[in-house]
């Protein structure tokens, strides 16, 4: 028997709207794809502006990355501020983190404006030296050399010797902020709702015809447009041709993260937001409940589809959360997915004529999930946006991150060759046990076999639908996820999240 998976994120106590399929064509302003938070805010936004707006989602809405969430809502980039002064230039490492504070008070103000009841509430973030390691100089001056600049560009930034629950070197930042993503999505969701909204679920758009107006496929349905938004959290191919598409994703990096969700104490560590300055970097969140702290630690980054065993990530994640809090009673593990870019920086913009899109987002998820729905707004309607240039789709491949470009790309190529030469996990599918995945033999060639717990087999041709390199199962997820690309997918084919579009092809049941 396999390990159990892991539960569902803690934000899940929550129930969101539910809504319907796409079943006519449909003729609006905009179209938006993919209801996560820079969907579901960008569609809020352009209807507060009295755009004719639809949204779609391959599946439920925040059913992704979005309820996954660690809910850390800050605008200090994973790029440390003095990397991005060296490699962009002051102005531009001012303008990236402007840009996560109007974000952020963008959400306190959604916040307000539709009376949701989010649990939004401002607190400080620290960022510290690693917990249990002697603090090395270098990176203590450069600690120091962040706070330097975050007040010199007018942040709420102070250098201390000690810091809470860490107790050990670091910044203090001032008014960040934690809130229940799923409480917020729901009430922005309400919101839309209430203005007369479309929002559809299990709607996948399958093509898009330029023409004026634009029409997108979705469903067997048409869906004609003047402007398309893709809010998915890999972007999809949209008007862009497969060869373009694959170019653009040699820019991205998607790595898994794995998160624990445990009870504290009162008392224990100040609520608050904490991360350290190792990479991967080990993240905590405090949340203040009547009689107890709830903690949602992580960490432990990798890319997607390259655990060796994930089950093992989260065991080692578990000591150590009990190295630095021993009180701590561990509830519920869950993984999310980031994507991070070469140059550290996001891809907001256009990549084609009238076709948008926001990816890159790395550990501000929410924050520069809102940036981008706030761009987007402002390119549909004309608008001038400070953050056009610094966040271009467009710019050079190599702006800023030639070696890390690189490193990140030589994935393809050995796990393309290397999987096709190892052997099988196990011989026959008759030796997957109920709630396994595993590489197996079928009719000579290599098959994806899973077993649900009812015991039905289900047999799938293992080759990822991106760039055809052989998924592998991840026993925590219950998913087949690419080392290639990092692209997911269900036990039984069905596309969880990209760069793939299509399912794993299924030989037989």
């Amino acid at each position: 028997m396999s390990p159990a998976p892991t539960n569902p994120s803690f934000w899940t106590n929550v129930s969101l709207p539910e809504f319907p399929v796409l079943t006519q064509d449909l003729e609006v302003d905009v179209l938006v794809v993919g209801a996560g938070v820079t969907g579901i805010t960008t569609t809020y936004l352009l209807q507060q502006e009295g755009v004719r707006v639809a949204l779609i989602d391959r599946a439920k809405v925040a059913g992704g990355e979005s309820s996954r969430t660690t809910a850390h809502l800050t605008y200090v980039t994973d790029e440390r501020l003095h990397h991005l002064v060296s490699k962009f230039g002051t102005d531009a490492a001012r303008k990236f983190w402007e840009a996560g504070a109007v974000a952020l008070d963008t959400i306190e103000t959604i916040v307000e404006a539709t009376g949701n009841d989010a649990e939004f509430v401002r607190v400080p973030g620290y960022l510290h030296t690693r917990i249990g390691e002697q603090p090395d100089r270098k990176d203590v001056e450069n600690l120091r050399k962040d706070a330097e600049l975050a007040q010199s560009f007018g942040f709420d930034a102070t250098f201390a010797e000690t810091t809470p629950y860490a107790r050990t070197p670091g910044i203090r930042f001032a008014q960040q902020a934690k809130f229940h993503p799923r409480l917020y999505l729901k009430g922005v969701l309400n919101a839309i709702v209430l203005k007369g909204g479309q929002v559809f679920e299990n709607t996948t758009l399958q093509s898009v015809d330029d023409g004026d107006p634009l029409t997108v496929h979705a469903n067997g349905r048409k869906i004609r447009c003047k402007y398309l938004i893709i809010a998915t959290h890999n972007p999809l191919m949209g008007k862009k041709g497969p060869l373009t598409s694959t170019l653009f994703q040699t820019k991205l990096a998607l790595y898994t993260t794995y998160v624990l969700g445990a009870r504290l104490p009162l008392g224990a560590v100040p609520e608050g937001l904490y991360w350290d300055t190792a990479d991967p970097y080990e993240y905590l969140r405090i949340e203040e409940r009547e009689d107890h702290l709830y903690a949602v630690f992580g960490g432990e980054d990798v890319k997607t589809g390259q655990e060796s065993n994930v089950d093992e990530v989260f065991d080692k994640l578990t000591r150590r959360l009990f190295t630095v809090l021993p009180q701590a009673t561990v509830e519920r593990r869950w993984l999310g997915q980031v994507i991070e870019t070469d140059d550290g920086m996001p891809f907001i913009g256009e990549n084609e004529e009238r076709e948008f899109i926001g990816t890159g987002f790395a550990g501000n998820g929410y924050t520069l999930g809102t940036l981008s729905a706030l761009m987007a707004r402002d390119r549909f309607l004309g608008r001038s946006n400070p953050w056009v240039g610094l966040f271009a789709v467009n710019r050079s491949p190599f702006h800023g991150g030639t070696w890390r470009y690189v490193q990140e790309n030589v994935d393809y190529p050995y796990h393309f060759v290397r999987d096709r030469l190892r052997g099988p996990d196990v011989e026959s599918p008759d030796q997957v046990a109920p709630g396994e995945g595993r590489i197996v033999h079928h009719e000579g060639k290599k098959a994806a076999a899973y077993r649900d717990d009812a015991g039905q087999l289900t047999l799938l041709a293992p080759q990822c639908t991106h760039m055809k390199c052989l998924v592998k199962w991840n026993g925590a997820d219950r998913t087949w996820d690419c080392p290639c690309h990092g692209s997911r997918f269900h036990p039984t084919g069905a596309v969880l999240s990209g760069p793939a579009e299509q399912p794993l092809k299924r030989l037989h049941d």
